[in-house]
C-alpha cells in the first residue's frame, strides 16, 4: 500500500469506522518465485575486476529483477518455493548476494517466506540447512520452512496462511526403525504417502475465512520437465498426482522444483503452479521463458472460498542461450557454412554451442579460429562440436522415423543383446517421455 493510498485509509478510518470495515475489499498481491540456483557457474567467466564469475552476476541481477518488482509494485509477500543456491553449502559470496537483495525487502517491509529445497537441505540429518541462517537471525517479516508447517504472515493487506511443504528428504524417514532397511521404491513411495497426508491436514487446520497459499518444493506427475532435469527426477524423486495438489481449500498452489513456467491445473481452480527459475541452468532450458508469478488474491462473495485468484508470468531478461545447428554436405566447406550460420543469428551476450553434422569420411578440418572470430558477438562460446554421420546411424534413423516411441524401442532392444533384461524399464520411461512430449504440443498448440 502506497504513502498517499494509505493515509487515504487511515483518514476513513478516522472518521467513519464502520464505512471503511464495510466497503474495503480485501486484495492481496504475491509474488512467487523458485530455483534461484545462487552458485551455478556453467558458461562463464572469472571477472578479473571483481574475482567473480560472470554467472553469479547474471543469477544475481534476475533476483534483483524480481525484487525491484515486488518493491515497486508493493506486493504484500515474497514467497521462494526452494532451492536458493547450488548447493547445501554456499560460498560466502553467494549467501552476500542473497543477503543484500533481502535486505532491500526488509526496508521496504515486505515479508518473505522461504522454502527449503532439495538443494538447501543437507546430506546427513541434522545439519542445517542453507537458508537456516536466516531464520536464526530472527530477522523481521523472514520466515524459513524446514519441517511441514502452516504459517499466518501477517501483511498490509490483511493475514494469509502459508501451508510449507519443504523438499521430503529420505534422511528423516532412514532415521525410523521402520523404514531403515526398506528399498529405494519403497522409501520414495512411503514419501509420497506422507507428502500426500501432509496436504489433507494442512486442509483440516486451515481457517476457510483467511487466504491460503500452499508451497512445495516438490515433483508433480503432470509436469514437463526441462533437459537435464528428466534425467534427474525420473526414478529418483517422490511424485505427487496434481489432483492431490489442487485442493480447492487452498486459494494457490505455490510449486518449485521444476524449472519451466507452467500452470498444472490450468484454467481450473485453484492454479497449480510452478514459477520456474530465475536463470537458465544449461542448454535443455535454452527456449524457456524465465521469470516469476505475480498472484492476485480477492474477495469474491459468489466463489466458493468467497475469494477468486488470477496470477501472471512476469518474465526477466535472462541470460539468453541458442545453438546453431547445421548439415555439411558432401563437397560443401564446413567453416564456411558455419560462418554463414552464424552471421544470420543475433548472437550478442547469448550462451552459444555449435552442432554440425559432417558427411561421412569428411576429411577437412575446420578452422576453429575462424569460427570463434564469426562469435565474437557471443557472451560465452560453450562447446563446437562436429558429429560425423555413419551407416549405422542413418539405418537406426531410417528405422525409428516413422514410429512410435515405444516401437522404436522395442526394435532397437531387439538388436541389443545388453539391453534386454532392461526391456520394461526403458519402456516405462520412454512412454513417460512421450507423454510429455504430448502435453508439449498440446499445450503449444492452445497458446496459439
Amino acid at each position: 500500500m502506497g504513502i498517499p493510498l494509505l493515509r487515504h485509509y487511515l483518514y476513513i478510518v478516522a472518521v467513519s469506522p464502520s464505512l471503511a470495515l464495510f466497503s474495503r475489499i480485501m486484495a492481496l498481491n504475491l509474488l512467487h518465485f523458485a530455483d534461484l540456483h545462487l552458485g551455478v557457474e556453467n558458461y562463464g567467466h572469472i571477472d578479473p575486476g571483481t574475482g567473480l564469475h560472470s554467472r553469479v552476476r547474471d543469477f544475481a541481477a534476475s533476483l534483483a529483477t524480481a525484487f525491484d518488482f515486488a518493491i515497486e509494485e508493493e506486493v504484500d509477500l515474497v514467497l521462494f518455493a526452494g532451492d536458493m543456491y547450488k548447493t547445501s553449502d554456499p560460498t560466502p559470496t553467494h549467501q552476500r548476494e542473497f543477503a543484500l537483495q533481502l535486505h532491500r525487502l526488509q526496508e521496504a517491509c515486505i515479508p518473505i517466506v522461504l522454502i527449503v529445497g532439495n538443494h538447501d537441505a543437507p546430506v546427513a540429518f541434522g545439519k542445517a540447512t542453507s537458508i537456516d541462517i536466516f531464520s536464526d537471525l530472527q530477522l523481521a517479516g523472514t520466515h524459513v520452512v524446514r519441517y511441514p508447517e502452516i504459517l499466518r504472515v501477517e501483511t498490509a493487506n490483511g493475514p494469509v496462511q502459508i501451508a510449507g511443504l519443504p523438499w521430503p528428504t529420505r534422511n528423516i524417514l532412514r532415521t525410523h526403525d521402520e523404514y531403515r532397511e526398506l528399498p529405494q521404491e519403497e522409501i520414495t513411495a512411503a514419501i509420497q504417502e506422507i507428502c500426500s497426508a501432509q496436504i489433507d491436514e494442512f486442509t483440516r487446520q486451515l481457517d476457510p475465512a483467511v487466504p491460503a497459499v500452499l508451497a512445495g518444493h516438490l515433483a508433480a506427475a503432470d509436469a514437463v520437465f526441462s533437459g537435464s532435469e528428466r534425467t534427474a527426477i525420473i526414478g529418483h524423486d517422490p511424485i505427487l498426482l496434481t489432483s492431490t495438489l489442487a485442493n480447492p481449500s487452498y486459494d494457490y498452489i505455490a510449486l518449485g522444483h521444476i524449472h519451466k513456467y507452467q500452470d498444472l491445473n490450468r484454467g481450473q481452480d485453484p492454479p497449480v503452479v510452478y514459477s520456474g527459475s530465475l536463470e537458465r541452468i544449461d542448454f535443455g532450458e535454452e527456449k524457456e521463458d524465465k521469470g516469476f508469478c505475480l498472484v492476485n488474491i480477492e474477495d469474491a462473495p459468489d466463489m466458493p472460498r468467497g475469494r477468486a485468484t488470477t496470477f501472471e508470468f512476469v518474465p526477466v531478461p535472462a541470460r539468453r542461450f541458442t545453438t546453431i545447428r547445421l548439415q555439411v554436405g558432401e563437397g560443401e566447406d564446413a567453416t564456411e557454412r558455419i560462418v554463414t550460420a552464424c552471421a544470420d543469428i543475433d548472437l550478442t551476450n547469448a550462451v552459444v554451442r555449435v552442432l554440425y553434422d559432417l558427411p561421412a569420411g569428411y576429411a577437412v578440418p575446420v578452422d576453429l579460429q575462424q569460427v570463434r572470430q564469426a562469435l565474437a558477438a557471443a557472451y560465452h562460446i560453450a562447446s563446437i562440436q562436429p558429429r560425423f554421420a555413419t551407416v549405422e546411424r542413418q539405418r537406426r534413423a531410417e528405422i525409428t522415423e516413422d514410429l512410435g516411441l515405444g516401437e522404436a524401442l522395442d526394435r532397437y532392444i531387439d538388436n541389443s543383446a545388453d539391453l534386454q533384461e532392461h526391456r520394461q524399464e526403458f519402456k516405462k520411461y520412454a512412454l513417460q517421455l512421450e507423454r510429455e512430449l504430448d502435453l508439449c504440443e498440446a499445450t503449444e498448440a492452445n497458446d496459439v
